[in-house]
């Protein structure tokens, strides 16, 4: 009899989708440490990854039955944390306080909005981009970057040899080095 906390993240977030609570405890502690870390690489601030954190684990929760996954569970909070981490880090230069003389200013100036703009068009770009790609060559991309897989992992489970992974990364890399137009 197989133990729930070695079911596959796909199986977990499937239970999940029907309310068990079990497979999302198992999935809240499977990521966890490695997704606070990574929060508080980028925020600098322990308590703003908790947060982050756990409102992350409650959108999921929440949103648990509308919830799609194009690639993999771990893709999908990778992604989801990156977006919360974004929204925090505009929150917080929202809410920077500059002290003159003794007044409080609120600095509401911020680019923040222009740059989530800005950084949605160049990755809509470079999606466009690599569906161009060769077939083999857009997997390989999508695995490296999409789902941080080594060159090793994708060889692996592409059965080609990692010299091969390597020639697909530079070419689509370079592809979409050359083509990108939205950065100049």
């Amino acid at each position: 009899m197989q133990l729930l906390s070695d079911e596959s993240d796909e199986v977990l977030f499937d239970l999940l989708k029907v309310n068990n609570e079990k497979a999302f405890a198992i999935l809240y502690n499977r990521y966890w440490d490695k997704l606070l870390e990574v929060a508080y690489f980028k925020l600098k601030s322990q308590v703003d990854a908790e947060e982050v954190l756990q409102q992350l684990f409650i959108q999921i929760w929440d949103s648990r039955h509308h919830i799609f996954l194009r690639y993999t569970l771990r893709t999908y909070i990778s992604a989801a944390l990156k977006y919360a981490i974004y929204r925090k880090i505009a929150e917080r230069k929202k809410q920077q306080v500059v002290f003159v003389e003794g007044e409080i200013n609120v600095d509401f100036a911020d680019n923040s909005t222009q740059y989530m703009l800005d950084f949605s068009q160049v990755r809509n770009e470079i999606e466009t981009l690599v569906a161009q790609l060769p077939e083999k060559c857009q997997m390989v991309y999508r695995l490296s970057r999409q789902d941080d897989m080594t060159a090793k992992e994708i060889s692996e489970r592409m059965h080609i040899s990692e010299k091969t992974v390597q020639g697909h990364l530079t070419k689509a890399l370079k592809y979409i080095k050359n083509n990108l137009t939205i950065l100049f």
